[in-house]
Formats: structure tokens, C-alpha cells, sequence
């Protein structure tokens, strides 16, 4: 049985969640557990829950609190030695270890240790685990008297203090660039934290941003100043002075590395399995993002499985990039690993899941000849693996894949990231994200990060033209903006000029290996024949709005039989279904693009014939 204070109150045995429902059960539960095998004074708690006017029935009702996380506990198939009653309080006894704030404190020590014996690497990597312990605020979804407030507050502090000695542990490693963005998150969720201020100036010099650096002091020093009327500590202000003069001693010098012994030949490095693609900017809603964000990171509720995340979308939607962009926002949570795989799913030659997870268990360092040859005996050795660990799993491209579940890691600390062109079912528990196409102005925002923002912002008017003639798709917006970036003396309005010519929009949406119509070609070969003809016939009706009976009396056959043809055509993104709000009945649109590339096959399919 674990419990879980480092985010929401969690109690979990196995896969099953016996967490109390009740507010005031909850919160009583919560002080025995920051006190575990210590005893709490029934005043103390009464006080907690009442701490005005405690009701004369206080006694009594205290006592129906205990007996319903007894029940609890009970369905768990623990008894009340779990929970034992004192005459002068109750204490709830466990291991140490099965509670969550109890490993936070014993890395956060390993690690403390580690950084004053000079030893960064370990240090980095023991606060790195403490810290994915954290789902969240803690206690977040528990109302708190002033003990508990008081608790937490210490909690969150002792999180902060981790979080800088890791920071500390980067920094000695030579990581200044990897931290600055993190940093600077800080920075703005903690204003008047002077550590992580300081920790921001010496990442930005050490990465040759002087000027950036001594901004940062400025402005915490004016915040100070403004705020509370006080001058930053003396560790800011020579930290400052410093910077101005360049001194040596703030230079990054490698620490020598503790020996160790030389692996065997045979023996695979102890690596961590870290295989994201680099990240990439992404048009997409923030509001999207960081519900993803939230649900991957436990800050929803308390899970008793790996967390997951869904998302769907047209081709070229960037479910991909965002998949990985989420991705590394949120790798610092799973510290055992990180695992990357292209399913190919929506083409004809999809990956083999046994030979997946062939992949991943080698790249757990797991020996050939210990990884068992069937499909059913890797998942069981991925779930065990996975199973005290916290590890991140993404699967790209998983439409219709076969025993997709095979591939999910097992431990409640893990999480997965499938994206597929339709959706994907039959995952209990998982955030569903169906990709929406940006706006023009998230689409200028996305092409401002491949250009540049002042080259945008020059000739902003056709910026946003050529958004509308990519048809505000991701994948469109990212080639027009590399072959701005990459074709000397050309305009935004040139290129513009180019895509307003609809026979040839499609060529220009192309950029080495990214290719629009190519992703359109991987989807429109998962049609069957007749799903294909009615695409390229419904490309004649040039940007209308149509119905189930217009299509039927077009392709000259019963409105039940194209149904069916409509609906996979929504499912695999190449129509858009609205549904009318007073009448229900269900309208179909092409996206532009789509439409275009529609034309094309029946162009060429006229030609076919024609020969």
C-alpha cells in the first residue's frame, strides 16, 4: 500500500485507489499521515477540523471519520492494526517507505550529500527522482485548517530547497543553457525568490548572455525596492558585481569525475533511456497544452495507473510536435527514462509491437538473451520493469495497431503520449486531445518562431494571408516559414503570390522531407475504394457546405448507403462534420487543402481513365 501526500491525497494498493471521498475524512487522514507512527492528539485534530466552535457532537463525529478510513483501509485487506486507537489520540502505522514524502526526504538527503562530496552527477540524479515524486501542490485537493496550511507550507519549501540544490547540481555539470528556461518559469511563479534569481544570472552569463544577466538583477532589484522597500542580499548584489567586472570566478569549471570502473565489453553503458526528438515550436492553444501538462503531471487527481494522453488530429495537424513538445515539458518528471517510437500505423507497414518493445527493453539495459521472444512474456517484463519506476512513453502514429496496451508502462509514477490521425479507444483513463487547427494569430505566432518576429511583423498583412492559404494546418505554416527562412531575397508577399494559385498550392507546400500532399497520400491509401471515389467526386463542390442526401443524389445512391462512406471520411479527418444546433442535422465541409488534394486524385483518375 502506498500513500500519497506530494500532490493530491492518494491511498493506493495495487491498481486500486482506496483514497476517502469525504472533505473532512480526507483531511483527517492526511494530518495521521504527516505524522505517521507518531500519535496525533484527538484535540489536535479536533482543532484542525473545528477551529472556532467546535460542535458538542465533535467527539462522536471524529470517531464516524476514523471508522470510514478504517473502511478504507479495510477494502485494501488491511485491519485496524493499521490505524490504532489511543486514549489520548490515534496513530496510523506503516513502513516508512510506503509513503511518498518519506522517499522525497531520503533522495533530497542522498542528493544534499552528494553535492557536498563533490559529486554532481549523483546529486542531480537522486534530486531529479525526489522531485518526480511531486504530482502536484501538496495536499492540493484538501481543505486546510491552520495545521495542515502550516504543513504544507514547510512541504513546499523543502520542494523549493530540492529544487535549487538540483539546480545547483546542473549548474556544476555545465547544464546552464538546459536550465535557463526552467529558471526562468521560476522566476515568474516565485518574484521575490532571491535563490533562483541568482541561479538565473549565473546560467545566462555562463551561456554568454552578460547583458541578460545583469537585466535579471535590475529587475528583481526594482521589484524588491517597489514591493517591500528593501535592496536585494549581499549574495545578489556581488553576484552583480561579478558580472560587471567578468570575474573569473564565475566561469564554468568541469569538475574531474569520480572514478569508476570500465564496463565490460559485453556490458551496455548504464545510459537512461532518453530517446525525444529535439523539440520544435508548436501552433497550438495553450489551454490544450497545459491540460495535457496537468493530467501527465498527477496535478488532476490521484492516479492508479500510468497517466494518459490521446491526441488526434488531420494530417498535418501537429500531433507529432505537440506529443514531443509536451513531452519534454514534462521529462524532468520521469527521471528512469524516456522512450520514443514511430508506430507508422496510419501507412502499410506498421511496426511490429513485439519488436517495439524488443527496443525498449534493450534500451533498459535488460540482456538479449533474457528478453523472452513472445509478444505477451515482453509486456509482462515491460510492466515489471516499469513498475517501480517513473517512465515516460511515447507512441507516434498508433492508429490501428494491434495490442496497443502491450506497450504501456504499469507504475501510477509513469505516463504515455499516443497521437493517431482518428481516435484512439479503449484506453481507460485517458485525456482525449482532438487537435483543432490554430487561429491566424497563433499561426503568425508559429511562423514568427521559424522566420523570426521582426521579419514577420514587417509584413504582417501578408503573414496572415499566407496563413489563411495554408489553411491555418501546422504542417503547411511550418514549410512556408523554412522556405522563408531558407530562400534568400524572397517576401512574405512572394510567396503568398505563390500559394494564391490553387493548381500549384501543393507544390509550394513542400520543403525537403516535409511534404503536405505526402501526409495526405499516407491517410487517403487507409480508404477503401469506394471511400476513395466519393472523396475525389465530393472535391467538385468547390467550398459548399454539404448534407448526407445532397452527396446521395450527387453519387446517385440511397442516403444509408453513403452514410457510412461520410463518417470514415470525418474519422480519418478528410471531411469536417458541424452539427446544426437547432435542426441536428449534420453538415460536411472540405478543408482546403484537403479539398485541392482531392481534385488532384480525381484529375488523375480522369487521366488513368482516359489513357
Amino acid at each position: 500500500m502506498r500513500f500519497l501526500v506530494l500532490g493530491p491525497l492518494g491511498v493506493v494498493d495495487g491498481n486500486t485507489d482506496l483514497t476517502p471521498t469525504a472533505p473532512k475524512v480526507r483531511e483527517v487522514l492526511a494530518l495521521l499521515l504527516l505524522r505517521h507512527n507518531r500519535l496525533v492528539p484527538t484535540s489536535t485534530i479536533i482543532d484542525e477540523l473545528w477551529p472556532e466552535n467546535p460542535p458538542a457532537s465533535a467527539m462522536q463525529t471524529l470517531q464516524t471519520y476514523i471508522y470510514k478510513i478504517r473502511k478504507s483501509l479495510t477494502r485494501g485487506g488491511y485491519g485496524n492494526d493499521l490505524l490504532i486507537t489511543k486514549p489520548q489520540g490515534y496513530i496510523i502505522t506503516f513502513p516508512p517507505e510506503n509513503l511518498d514524502l518519506h522517499l522525497f526526504e531520503q533522495l533530497t538527503t542522498k542528493g544534499s550529500r552528494a553535492l557536498e562530496a563533490g559529486d554532481p552527477g549523483a546529486a542531480a540524479a537522486a534530486l531529479t527522482e525526489a522531485l518526480a515524486l511531486w504530482r502536484g501542490p501538496a495536499l492540493a485537493d484538501i481543505r486546510r485548517g491552520e495545521l495542515l496550511s502550516a504543513n504544507v507550507t514547510a512541504l513546499e519549501e523543502s520542494r523549493l530547497r530540492a529544487l535549487e540544490l538540483r539546480i545547483d547540481a546542473d549548474l556544476q555539470l555545465g547544464r546552464h543553457r538546459d536550465v535557463i528556461r526552467e529558471l526562468k518559469e521560476l522566476v515568474t511563479a516565485h518574484r521575490l525568490h532571491e535563490g533562483f534569481h541568482t541561479r538565473l544570472m549565473l546560467a545566462l552569463y555562463r551561456s554568454g548572455r552578460r547583458s541578460e544577466a545583469l537585466e535579471v538583477y535590475h529587475a528583481l532589484r526594482r521589484l524588491l525596492v517597489d514591493e517591500l522597500g528593501v535592496e536585494p542580499s549581499l549574495e545578489a548584489r556581488r553576484l552583480q558585481r561579478s558580472l560587471l567586472s567578468c570575474d573569473p570566478a564565475l566561469d564554468f569549471v568541469p569538475r574531474p569525475s569520480p572514478p569508476a570502473p570500465s564496463p565490460s565489453p559485453q556490458a551496455p553503458l548504464p545510459m537512461t533511456p532518453a530517446q525525444l526528438p529535439p523539440d520544435v515550436a508548436v501552433g497550438v492553444d495553450s489551454a490544450v497544452r497545459d491540460r495535457a501538462l496537468r493530467h501527465l503531471t498527477g496535478t488532476t487527481k490521484a492516479c492508479t495507473a500510468a497517466r494518459i494522453v490521446t491526441i488526434s488530429g488531420m494530417p498535418g495537424a501537429g500531433k507529432t510536435a505537440l506529443a514531443v513538445h509536451i513531452a519534454h515539458r514534462v521529462r524532468s518528471f520521469f527521471p528512469h527514462g524516456q522512450f520514443f517510437v514511430a508506430l507508422n500505423g496510419a501507412t502499410p507497414h506498421p511496426a511490429d509491437p513485439a519488436d517495439v518493445l524488443h527496443g525498449f527493453l534493450r534500451a533498459a539495459h535488460i540482456p538479449d538473451e533474457q528478453i523472452p521472444p513472445t509478444l505477451d512474456e515482453r509486456s509482462k517484463l515491460f510492466r515489471t520493469w516499469t513498475a517501480s519506476r517513473a517512465v515516460l512513453v511515447v507512441l507516434d502514429e498508433a492508429d490501428a495497431i494491434p495490442h496497443i496496451q502491450a506497450l504501456l508502462p504499469s507504475s501510477a509514477r509513469c505516463a504515455a503520449i499516443l497521437t493517431a490521425r482518428s481516435g484512439l479507444h479503449g484506453l481507460p483513463g485517458a485525456e482525449t486531445i482532438d487537435l483543432d487547427l490554430p487561429s491566424v494569430d497563433a499561426g503568425v505566432t508559429l511562423l514568427k518562431k521559424i522566420v523570426g518576429r521582426e521579419l514577420t511583423d514587417a509584413e504582417l498583412q501578408d503573414a496572415k494571408i499566407i496563413i489563411r492559404l495554408c489553411g491555418r494546418l501546422p504542417l503547411a505554416i511550418r514549410i512556408a516559414g523554412a522556405r522563408l527562412a531558407a530562400t534568400r531575397g524572397w517576401t512574405f508577399r512572394k510567396l503568398a503570390q505563390r500559394l494564391a494559385r490553387p493548381e500549384g498550392r501543393l507544390d509550394e507546400l513542400r520543403f525537403g522531407d516535409l511534404d503536405v500532399r505526402a501526409r495526405f497520400d499516407v491517410s487517403y491509401q487507409r480508404l477503401n475504394e469506394r471511400e476513395r471515389s466519393a472523396l475525389r467526386l465530393l472535391s467538385l463542390l468547390d467550398g459548399a457546405e454539404f448534407t448526407v442526401h445532397s452527396v446521395a443524389r450527387m453519387l446517385g445512391t440511397d442516403a444509408d448507403q453513403i452514410d457510412p462512406v461520410l463518417a470514415r471520411l470525418v474519422e480519418n479527418h478528410f471531411l469536417q462534420a458541424v452539427v446544426q444546433p437547432l435542426s441536428g442535422e449534420i453538415r460536411y465541409t472540405f478543408h482546403e487543402l484537403i479539398r485541392l488534394y482531392a481534385r488532384e486524385q480525381l484529375e488523375a483518375e480522369l487521366r488513368n481513365v482516359g489513357a
